[in-house]
């Protein structure tokens, strides 16, 4: 079964940017103190090691995205610089290519497969990279939308907060009466706003009106 082109092209797009910002974190070394220190014996220059994680977790997430890629291109024709310099283990370079031939390559057996492993390589490099960004102001935190959840995802919060007995044909009831809202996704599943939930249950505990 062929897997959806634009979310292949999108989430090549999101790990070209990540990959980009980890080969940033390569170089962003701190810099060297300018003035000496008086009769100490420590040599002046950067405090901090280089970054040797950007080199392993590159060289590691590189060498599985190119077994995925080395393989799609056997099937799909390369361009000319691609053809004459190949991809050459570059992150950037790879999921570039990945972007640009979502159509073709979601036809093929590997797109699966190579999808779910660059979802993985995102939030994995995400994470990583979270060491590297400067904190955001508690305001730009607050102002962040609540990410919607997924019906297990959801269900696993609300049960360690209590609400063991809730389960997904309830959420679908309280969605399609108007309780609280779902946001269907391309695959039929829906995803739904953990506080929104809460509130209602709260609401309807309060009322003893739980409309099961």
């Amino acid at each position: 079964m062929a897997c959806d082109q634009d979310d292949l092209c999108n989430v090549a797009k999101q790990l070209e940017e990540l990959y980009r910002e980890l080969d940033q974190a390569k170089y962003d070394r701190p810099q060297a103190p300018r003035e000496s220190r008086i009769g100490s014996t420590k040599q002046m220059g950067p405090k901090d090691p280089l970054p040797i994680w950007t080199l392993s977790d590159d060289l590691e997430f590189t060498t599985l995205l190119s077994e995925y890629v080395n393989d799609a291109a056997r099937f799909v024709t390369l361009d000319q610089d691609y053809y004459q310099h190949g991809f050459g283990r570059n992150g950037q370079r790879m999921c570039h290519w990945i972007a640009y031939n979502a159509g073709p390559i979601s036809q093929l057996d590997v797109a699966d497969v190579m999808l779910d492993e660059l979802k993985h390589q995102v939030r994995e490099l995400n994470h990583r990279l979270r060491r590297t960004r400067p904190p955001q102001p508690i305001s730009v935190l607050a102002q962040r939308p609540e990410p919607r959840q997924t019906t297990k995802a959801t269900l696993a919060k609300l049960h360690t907060r209590g609400y063991t007995t809730i389960t997904a044909r309830n959420l679908h009831d309280w969605t399609s009466r108007g309780h609280i809202t779902a946001q269907k996704q391309p695959d039929g599943t829906c995803r739904y706003l953990l506080t929104e939930v809460i509130s209602y249950l709260s609401r309807a505990k309060a009322r003893d009106t739980l409309d099961r």
